[in-house]
Formats: C-alpha cells, structure tokens, sequence
C-alpha cells in the first residue's frame, strides 16, 4: 500500500451573526479538509488548522509541496512522513501555518492507520478512558447573553462551561459574576482572556476570578514572543492561587519544552489541527503527564467541522491527564449535512467509539455542497 495522492480543499457554512473568539471574528463556520489516498484506494481524514480563511496559505503548502512529497511512501509509516515533513520545512518555517499543514496530513495518516487496523486510533495510541466530559465554549457576548446560553448549556447536561472576556476588567468580571449566579456553584466555570490584558490587569482579573470558583483563567496576558508569554504567565502563577491555562497556540513540543520547564501552566491546551497532528498532541500530552499537568486540547470553534473534535478525542482517550474536551456551542456544518455522524454529548461526555480511524465520514458530495470561496 502506497500514497496515491493528497488533497486539501476549504469547506465552510455562512453564519447568521458573527461569533467572537478573543479578538477573532468569523462569518463563517469552515475548516481545510485534507484527504490522503492510497493505492487501494482508502481514504484517510484530517483538518489543518482552525479555519477555513487559510487557506490560501495552508492549502497551496499541502496540494504543492507537503503532500507531493509523501506521495509513493507507505501510509503506515507515520513517524518517519512526520519528521520528512518537518525537516522539508527547516529553511522556511517549522512553526507556522506549515505546522497546520503538516497536522492536518499526519490526522489523515492516522485516521488511514485506523482504519486500516480496523481500530480506532485511541485503540493504537493506548486507551485509557472510554468519554471524556464536555465543557461548553461559547463565543464572546455580553452578560445578559452569555447567562441566556449557560442556562441552556446546564439544560443540555453540560456540568463545565468556558466564558470568554475582552479586556474590560469591570465589565468581565460582571459577566462571570453573572453567569455563576445563574448556574450555581455545581457548575463548573472556566475564563478565556485571550491575551487581552498587561500584568498587572491579569493580576486583579485573577484574584477576582478566584473568589467566583473560576478552574482555571485561560491566557490573559499580552505577549509577543515564547519568552514573553511564559515569563509573563510565570510571573501570574507565582502571584495567584487560581489555576492558569494556555498553549493553544504553540507548535510543536520544543515550544512545549520552554513552557513545561517553568510551569506557567496548570493545563496545557495544544491542538491537533495546529500543533503537529495526532502525532505531535500525544507526545505533548505525554510530556504534560511528566510534569503531572493536566492536558486539556483545544479546538477550533471557529472550524464546526466536527473533525477537530474527533481528532482530539483519540488523544484524549488515550491519556489519564486529559479530564475534559472542548465542545463547540453553536455547530456548524459537520452538523448540518457534511459529517455522517458528527460527534455528540451525551449525559454532558462526549464518548469514544470503535468505528475504525478517528471516527469521521464525509457524507456524499459535501465536499461540493459546502465549497467556499477564501482569500482576496
């Protein structure tokens, strides 16, 4: 069995209202689909990156240059495709939108893997749990918004909700004063800053949030570099009993090493579809273990394919340091007629399967349906 042929394409769904994600906002709901063919024709399955708007940088590199050069080699030899990737990329990035491309390959490659096995891949990589609980991660709104969807995330059966806020320290602190007194203590709140405030404002928003049971404060401070962002979440973590969270947007696990060596963080959040795939998640969830944080993966809310969810829950499945998995709040198209089963929660879990692969199937023709148009 060999590889025949790789090909990424955009897929998308308009959105009535824009969603917020930190100072992201999208209109649409979309992700880059990547699609590795072998020989007898099998298919394996991957999502590069968080959103359908790269594609214009991301696609070109799997299409022309990554993909290209895996073709003719055995689907099955994922770590040695992994590291052929990375080095075809010493001279020009590493750690950039080809690190998406390369993820998006290399879930592909293990979801080909799977079900060439006839397993699913959290049965390859080493189950060790069946579900994982859900927590609920809406968009940016206003408070009065923000409790209407609680409410209705603990009506579904979700026992941990995300809340996002901008850098308006007052007005986010009523927004999770707000939303705790709607849901009660028995539920579990979580608060993304995304970057949004200096040191000193991280400070003040960490101590408030404390007092209100927030589990964890995600990112809240601005940072330009690795340097800045670990020793500015160092200098946090040394100052507050609330727990910090972050990693979302480090690639690969030598970025890990910087970060995981002064423990900023009480959970690291890399992501599949970004960090280096199935592959590169599962070394750095490991790694997580060996400093005893917890590794809680993101994905892309602003994707609602479903396949970054599926993606990461192989992973997460496969650790005894990964107690939750983000749930996108508001769908999209792997709900709407792209997914044949998109992924669910169930009693507030989000449960793994035996289907073989990561579990994803494209229905017929939606790769036509769903096209969208990205870039100028």
């Amino acid at each position: 069995m060999k590889i025949a042929g790789v090909r990424a394409y955009p897929v998308g769904l308009p959105l009535k209202e824009k969603l917020r994600w930190g100072a992201m906002a999208v209109g649409t709901k979309g992700g880059i689909i990547v699609e590795v063919v072998t020989s007898d024709g099998s298919v394996g399955i991957g999502e590069a990156g968080f959103s359908a708007e790269y594609f214009p940088t991301v696609g070109p590199l799997i299409n022309e240059q990554l993909g290209p050069m895996i073709i003719g080699r055995d689907p099955r030899d994922i770590g040695a495709l992994w590291h052929s990737m990375m080095r075809a990329t010493h001279m020009w990035g590493r750690r950039g939108v080809e690190t998406y491309a390369l993820s998006g390959i290399d879930i592909a490659l293990w979801d080909l893997m799977g079900k060439t096995a006839g397993q699913p891949v959290h049965r390859l990589l080493g189950t060790s749990q069946h579900s994982a609980r859900a927590y609920y991660a809406p968009s940016l709104k206003p408070a009065d918004q923000a409790v209407v969807e609680a409410k209705e995330a603990v009506a579904a059966g979700y026992t941990a909700i995300k809340l996002r806020v901008d850098g308006d320290l007052h007005q986010a602190v009523h927004l999770v004063q707000s939303v705790r007194t709607a849901v009660g203590t028995g539920i579990e709140l979580m608060v993304d800053a995304n970057m949004a405030y200096d040191r000193r404002g991280a400070l003040t928003l960490a101590k408030e949030l404390y007092d209100l049971q927030v589990a964890w404060l995600e990112e809240p401070i601005m940072s330009h570099s690795l340097s800045q962002y670990v020793t500015g979440h160092s200098w946090l973590a040394d100052r507050v009993d609330i727990p910090l969270a972050g990693g979302e947007s480090l690639l690969t696990r030598y970025e890990y090493i910087d970060l995981m060596s002064e423990l900023p963080f009480d959970i690291v959040q890399p992501d599949a579809a970004s960090v280096g795939g199935i592959s590169e998640l599962k070394r750095i969830a490991d790694m997580a273990s060996a400093w005893n944080l917890k590794c809680v993966p993101h994905i892309g809310c602003s994707s609602g394919t479903g396949i970054g969810i599926y993606a990461g829950l192989q992973v997460i499945l496969s650790c005894d340091n990964a107690p939750l998995i983000e749930f996108d709040a508001y769908g999209g198209l792997g709900w709407e007629g792209f997914l044949v089963d998109p992924p669910v929660v169930r009693d507030g879990r989000v449960w793994g399967s035996e289907e073989p692969g990561i579990g994803v199937r494209i229905a017929d023709g939606a790769d036509e349906r769903f096209s969208v148009r990205t870039g100028a």
